[in-house]
């Protein structure tokens, strides 16, 4: 591929930069020379690559692998990293070993400068590329990983993105630089692993409750959970938190965190979260995503200021509770908590409502145990209630 000539020394690009895996160690020098040529090749037989004028590319060699920049939008880079997971595939079938090729992508936006080299080449240099390489160099064999920003210019442009288009986790680069980010995998696509290499796993629930004590009031809660198959015990749930700001300074983030019985990644729980007027609340950050524990901030789009009313959001998530309960401590007062369960009768569950007392790890029966009612034509309810809860308190229902 040749690089292209542009009149112009600072552009804004898409870049997508492709890696090839396995060549270092034994391989000899001629068998690496020959991959690289490979690779090109069939990049080169791309349709992405063979539709786009040159005019609006620019092309990298990069050691063991390339770069292209877009300058057309972000859609191109990642059409192009589709099909070549799907030519590469092809291009594998048949192929020993030590003669299939493995890559993995990362992918960025943009600028960059274009300077030339003291041959007079045109060369590339700038925070778009930097970061493109950096991205890719989290993943191993097959993952094709994207900076947060770019991710979300791709998925607000189809569901098909959304669904394929994951966030991953908080990953640490050079300098302290910490960013989320995304993975791109679905049905023949990518690599669904988490990838470990300058992963940061770090709680921040304790830092935050002390910050939320100080400028959050929980005017209500309302979670609602609903039993959608009573074999698997699989529970939809539903968290609705009214807030109220009482400091100066807008509340601009929530942390989230979800506890399961069962083993899940976050993806696993089709989690979505909305405010008030069911826009979608983007993830921003995930510092914490264990087997059993989740962290993740989303931020809102228009901050919650002091004195507003009605303002809230909603988090929602699907998971097994095979042990069959849910347990929610207070960190802020509230001044309202509704529960409620709701659940097919030929399930015959037994909802029972228990105070706990955390420090002692214990519980005791509320004195006021749910009620029961129909819920819609097949179903039933068993809700609860508890007004001006106290910070520390901690309540749980069991089924």
């Amino acid at each position: 591929m040749q690089k292209t000539k542009i009149p112009i020394n600072l552009v804004y690009a898409h870049f997508i930069f492709v890696d090839i895996v396995g060549l270092t160690g034994p391989i000899g020098v001629k068998e690496q020379i020959d991959k690289i040529k490979e690779l090109n090749t069939v990049m080169n037989s791309c349709e992405i690559i063979q539709k786009t004028e040159p005019s609006s590319m620019l092309v990298l060699p990069a050691g063991d692998g390339i770069c292209v920049g877009f300058l057309l939008g972000p859609e191109l880079p990642l059409m192009l990293a589709l099909e070549l997971n799907q030519k590469l595939k092809e291009y594998n079938k048949n192929k020993s070993r030590e003669e299939v090729l493995k890559i993995r992508v990362g992918m960025n936006d943009g600028p960059v400068y274009l300077v030339q080299d003291v041959m007079g080449n045109q060369n590339i240099w700038g925070p778009g590329i930097i970061i493109a390489r950096r991205v890719m160099d989290v993943g191993d064999e097959g993952h094709i990983l994207v900076s947060q920003r770019m991710a979300e210019m791709l998925r607000e442009l189809s569901d098909e993105y959304k669904t394929l288009i994951k966030p991953l986790h908080d990953y640490t680069f050079k300098h302290g630089l910490t960013m989320l980010l995304y993975s791109i995998y679905g049905d023949g696509i990518g690599n669904p692993t988490t990838p470990t290499k300058n992963l940061s796993q770090r709680s921040k629930m304790a830092e935050v409750l002390q910050q939320l004590r100080l400028y959050t009031v929980y005017n209500r809660v309302d979670v609602s959970l609903e039993v959608k198959d009573p074999k698997t015990m699989k529970v939809h749930h539903k968290r609705v938190y009214y807030v109220g700001c009482t400091s100066n300074e807008p509340i601009e983030t929530v942390l989230h965190g979800i506890a399961t019985d069962v083993p899940k990644s976050l993806n696993d729980l089709n989690i979505r979260t909305t405010d008030e007027s069911g826009r979608e609340l983007k993830i921003t950050s995930v510092n914490f995503d264990k087997p059993f524990q989740k962290e993740f901030t989303t931020t809102f789009i228009k901050p919650i200021y002091k004195g507003e009313k009605d303002r809230h959001y909603t988090l929602e998530y699907d998971v097994e509770e095979p042990e069959r309960y849910f347990e929610n401590y207070f960190a802020v007062n509230c001044k309202q908590y509704d529960m409620s369960l709701i659940y097919n009768p030929a399930a015959d569950l037994k909802p029972t409502v228990y105070d706990v007392n955390v420090e002692k790890d214990a519980r005791t029966k509320s004195a006021k145990q749910p009620k029961i009612t129909k819920f819609g034509d097949h179903l039933l309810r068993a809700t609860w209630t508890r007004k001006a809860v106290v910070q520390g308190q901690a309540f749980r229902i069991e089924w």
